[in-house]
């Protein structure tokens, strides 16, 4: 019995040590010329192999973030991670930490230590939009892109409510212990309030003296005012990688909405959802996410896929309408010649292809849809509606009286306007298309349109 219990001493240690990350095979500080300071850097597995790089996010974890996932790609991949410039073990300042200069120090990084090239790029959170960005700026050098859970895709009006209602706690966990304070509400209230009042907040990260005082100098908060700030919307256009998007399910500091505008709206994307992961798939679901992981870097290729935004098919011969009255959680899918909306909350039109859709005193949920091709494509009056990777037509595409409108990664697309109201109404934007004699090109902003100034 004795001998017994020795035995079964032994495996749990040796299945202990085997669960623990294995240390790396390179792991020194190397300068960087960007931030002027120094960068931890750990590199692991076959020198030979496939190169990975792997972008941490927000927290002071920084590269341990990856501790498991590097463990499993270091038997087949060289792995290349490090704390990025203001976390972990890195330099740390009052610094001007923004996306652009992520992947700056990214790219000087990869010439003077990485040197392999084209190589794997890994991304998640904050790090997912720095590889998002370095993907943009530095084509040749990405074989393959993953996103993972990331932030700020939304335009700073709309993802500052997710900010304002889930505390900064949910971005920096144990930074603030309680994340409803008024610090850890601080970057949803000033992105908010500056957008309505056009207060150019941006300089609250360029300026040393403004960056002390609105956010004490703290590189976490620097950066994740400066991540709420961007524009993605180029770099969606212009990364051309075959790109996995892997998202958790129950994510409430990115919001899944953001993984599907990503997923419409890149060249060769694909969006994988693991359910009931929240912000950290890696770690909530570690060997699913490990093995689709690494099924896709075995084999990056994701084709180009139809997309309702791009494609102008004619719009189904349908008959069938569909009516929603003083009801709530209704849900529409499939072909309509036109779906009346009254007085109804949570209506979800979910990969509707409509001639018309009306929408009065209701709140009103439109994802994955095209909607027009008459006179007007959405009527939308005393309304609240969020549309995502959704295409709208018509002679004028959206008809909007005292209504709020949320779009992202959509088109809007009018012969005449693309949005007319005929009293003041509240449009918010992120990464979307506007086509019309008023406006022809990308939007990513809040629009105020009156009778007087239609879009």
């Amino acid at each position: 019995m004795q001998s017994t219990g020795r035995i079964f001493a032994v495996w749990m240690l040796c299945g202990l040590f085997s669960a623990l990350p294995v240390r790396a095979d390179v792991e020194k500080r190397v300068a960087d010329p960007v931030f002027q300071g120094e960068v931890h850097y750990l590199e692991s597995g076959p020198k030979d192999a496939p190169t990975v790089l792997l972008v941490h996010g927000l927290g002071e974890r920084a590269s341990q973030d990856w501790d498991g996932l590097a463990t499993d790609l270091a038997k087949g991949y060289r792995v290349v991670r490090f704390d990025l410039p203001g976390f972990g073990r890195s330099s740390k300042g009052n610094l001007a930490y923004t996306p652009e200069r992520y992947a700056l120090f990214l790219h000087a990084l990869v010439n003077r230590e990485v040197r392999a090239r084209p190589f794997f790029l890994v991304g998640h959170s904050m790090g997912g939009a720095i590889a998002l960005r370095y993907a943009s700026l530095y084509p040749q050098d990405v074989r393959a892109l993953v996103l993972v859970d990331v932030p700020a895709i939304l335009h700073r009006f709309v993802y500052s409510k997710h900010l304002a209602a889930f505390g900064l706690n949910r971005m920096v966990p144990g930074l603030y212990p309680n994340g409803n304070d008024a610090l850890g509400n601080m970057l949803g209230n000033v992105l908010g309030n500056a957008e309505k009042k056009q207060f150019p907040v941006e300089m609250v990260v360029q300026i040393p003296a403004l960056r002390q005082k609105f956010l004490k100098g703290q590189p976490s908060l620097i950066s994740g005012m400066a991540l709420a700030l961007e524009d993605f919307g180029r770099d969606i256009t212009r990364v051309m990688a075959p790109t996995l998007i892997l998202w958790g399910e129950r994510d409430e500091t990115a919001p899944l909405r953001s993984g599907r505008v990503l997923a419409a709206n890149l060249a060769h994307a694909r969006l994988e959802v693991f359910p009931g992961a929240g912000h950290t798939p890696m770690d909530d679901v570690p060997q699913l996410f490990q093995a689709r992981l690494r099924e896709f870097l075995r084999d990056p290729v994701i084709p180009v896929q139809d997309s309702l935004l791009h494609d102008a098919a004619a719009l189904p011969d349908s008959a069938r309408r569909g009516r929603c009255e003083g009801k709530r959680g209704q849900v529409f899918e499939g072909d309509y010649d036109r779906i009346e909306v009254e007085r109804c909350e949570n209506v979800i039109l979910r990969r509707v292809r409509a001639r018309q859709v009306s929408l009065k005193s209701s709140v009103v949920t439109i994802e994955d849809s095209r909607i027009g091709g008459g006179a007007e494509g959405l009527v939308a009056t005393s309304s609240r509606v969020t549309i995502t990777s959704s295409r709208i037509e018509g002679n004028t595409a959206i008809v909007a009286n005292d209504s709020k409108l949320d779009i992202a990664g959509s088109r809007v697309i009018g012969q005449k306007a693309a949005v007319t109201t005929g009293t003041t109404s509240e449009v918010a934007f992120s990464v979307s298309q506007v086509e019309s004699r008023h406006h022809y090109g990308p939007l990513h902003g809040l629009r105020f349109v009156t009778p007087e100034s239609p879009l």
